[in-house]
């Protein structure tokens, strides 16, 4: 006996939309469609607001447009389904009724691919949908202050989804919220509040991605075993700006990233929150940020091994001070350490310190940042070197600093040969650690 699905594929239909086809709207074909048809959509601006109820396949021909009108949500699904080709234009603006490109609900194995979307508030929305796969899409939201923007990829209480090469700009967040056991790989966003808004979701791996010049490349909340690897965090500025931060996260890995020009480069807060947890940060590149690592004083059992640390303004601060001591520091590069290697084998003879004193202050006196690179803050520095009782405790002690930093020329080690690496264009000590974005933004529909 053939399967119900089987001969639904066996007797699947296609059905043509556009001037010379079947149906003049998609609304039409896809109230006709059986479950399997194929409904393929010609080149033209259908100004309609379909809901698919029906698992089908649905195609856009280069220049099939479903426009807005700048009204509501463009395109509703409620059944597992296939979408590729189709671009997306001039969704609504209203948060409260969440306006989208794409808004799924209860969709599980919904595939979106190769779709673009323009002047959307949420560009694809996706809730309680299990094994949804979001690939090689671009989206841009509406021209808006970020606060009133929506967000360019949501999944809400969605298992098991893959995020994959999309290019996301202009938006509010990217936010996984809820939803286990996802892979976000090989994706750019850019311009936008936080690249990742993560929280409530364990299981999920990130990586190859680049976070380019958003308020907060990424932070991760209340969530467990998440794998960062292989992902550039870059140009997060301001008073917000972090490149990766944690809060009450456990199970942590982050390892061969990229932090760079980010006020900073990566910060915890409670992280892990249970005991006997380690969270562990190997191998990353951690350059030219205002603070490289900061912490909350009551931070404790985070390992950081191999990265390397070049040129920040503060390699490690403690909020509101106190010490780093209580995580592991060793094998890390610090492109401030003044030792020797007599032996020649790769390591320091004396152990690295971080002990400023005008940092300290500035730690416990947020007043005081005004003088962060002045010369009062140098002139404490050299005083507190000559006069022993001024030195304040060590922040940070790595027993066993490197004194070669690892190469920035090349891809991380295990990233895809694909390659949206390399092309940013920041140079990192001989080397440029730079990402290659596979596509530019703005390319016809």
């Amino acid at each position: 006996m053939i399967a119900p699905l089987a001969l639904a594929l066996l007797q699947a239909a296609v059905l043509t939309v556009g001037p010379t086809g079947a149906f003049r709207t998609v609304t039409a074909a896809l109230a006709a469609a059986a479950p399997g048809d194929t409904i393929r959509v010609a080149a033209g601006v259908y100004r309609e607001h379909p809901v698919l109820t029906t698992p089908v396949v649905l195609i856009g021909e280069p220049g099939a447009i479903l426009d807005g009108g700048l009204a509501g949500t463009l395109l509703r699904v409620e059944a597992p389904a296939t979408i590729r080709g189709l671009t997306f234009r001039r969704s609504g603006r209203l948060q409260a009724e969440e306006h989208a490109g794409i808004l799924a609900e209860r969709a599980d194995g919904l595939v979106i691919e190769d779709c673009r979307f323009e002047e959307v508030l949420f560009g694809i929305y996706i809730k309680e949908s299990h094994g949804v796969i979001i690939r090689h899409n671009e989206i841009i939201g509406k021209d808006f202050p970020v606060a009133l923007r929506g967000d360019g990829i949501r999944l809400w209480s969605s298992h098991d989804g893959r995020v994959e090469d999309n290019h996301v700009a202009r938006v509010r967040d990217l936010v996984i919220w809820f939803s286990n056991g996802t892979v976000v790989r090989g994706n750019v966003v850019r311009d936008s509040r936080y690249g990742l808004h993560f929280m409530y979701s364990r299981d999920n791996r990130f990586e190859d991605n680049a976070f380019l010049a958003n308020h907060v490349g990424a932070f991760i909340m209340y969530s467990q075993n998440i794998t960062f690897r292989n992902n550039l965090f870059a140009a997060a500025r301001g008073t917000t700006g972090r490149g990766l931060g944690f809060k009450d996260s456990d199970g942590i890995t982050a390892e061969r990233n990229v932090l760079v020009k980010n006020a900073v480069g990566l910060s915890l807060d409670n992280s892990p929150t249970t005991a006997g947890v380690r969270n562990a940060f190997r191998d990353n590149l951690v350059a030219y940020n205002d603070v490289g690592v900061l912490l909350l004083p009551s931070v404790h059992s985070n390992d950081f091994v191999g990265n390397a640390f070049r040129d920040n303004l503060v390699p490690v601060r403690v909020t509101g001070g106190g010490t780093a001591q209580r995580n592991q520091w060793k094998g890390n590069y610090w492109s401030d350490y003044a030792g020797f290697d007599e032996n020649r084998d790769g390591v320091g003879d004396t152990p690295y310190r971080y002990d400023r004193l005008s940092d300290d202050l500035l730690a416990r006196h947020d007043e005081l940042r005004l003088f962060a690179v002045s010369p009062a803050t140098t002139a404490l520095d050299l005083l507190s070197r000559v006069l022993p009782l001024l030195a304040p405790e060590a922040i940070i002690v790595d027993s066993a600093p490197v004194l070669q930093a690892p190469r920035a020329d090349a891809p991380p080690r295990g990233s895809r040969p694909v390659g949206i690496l390399l092309a940013v264009g920041l140079t990192v000590g001989a080397g440029a650690a730079a990402w290659r974005l596979r596509r530019p933004f703005g390319r016809a529909a």
